[in-house]
């Protein structure tokens, strides 16, 4: 971001001009492989504030200006980093469970959202002790706001 500063810094240039640069060239980079992450909640404010200190910088407002983030996004008419992960996360979702069955990682996402529902994928399985870690499917729960058997069902469902 820091090397783009002379495109941020040019009067000539259009914010939408500026803003494609920022979406080619910085959050391609920021969220490469997102779709496959899970974050804990101090890591979406970190990603947000990085999301939205850029945008400050591009559109010139410092802290002393008092101008609130959500100000800054419709300015720029960008999402907030926070959205396009769970846009994202919800694509690969999608796809996956739109796949045939044959192919592994279908097989793999049917496991964990049994497993997720409580069956156990084998009889001789057993949860590791301590804490359970934030899963792929529970960020997938907690996105929808549905149980994952209920998002599995509607990505099936998808009409064209």
């Amino acid at each position: 971001m820091k090397r783009l500063d002379h495109i941020w810094n040019q009067t000539n240039l259009t914010m939408s001009t500026k803003i494609r640069v920022y979406s080619t060239c910085v959050l391609a980079v920021l969220l490469y492989g997102s779709k496959t992450w899970t974050l804990t909640q101090t890591d979406w404010k970190r990603l947000d504030s990085f999301h939205t200190r850029c945008q400050r910088r591009m559109l010139h407002i410092r802290w002393y200006d008092f101008v609130s983030n959500n100000k800054v996004l419709r300015r720029t008419g960008l999402l907030a980093a926070s959205s396009i992960v769970c846009k994202r996360r919800l694509g690969l979702f999608g796809h996956v469970a739109r796949l045939t069955e044959e192919v592994p990682a279908n097989q793999i996402l049917r496991t964990c959202c049994e497993a997720q529902d409580g069956a156990q994928p084998s009889p001789d399985w057993k949860r590791a002790c301590g804490r359970p870690p934030i899963t792929w499917i529970n960020q997938i729960c907690r996105d929808t706001g549905i149980s994952v058997t209920d998002a599995l069902q509607l990505a099936e469902d998808r009409s064209f």
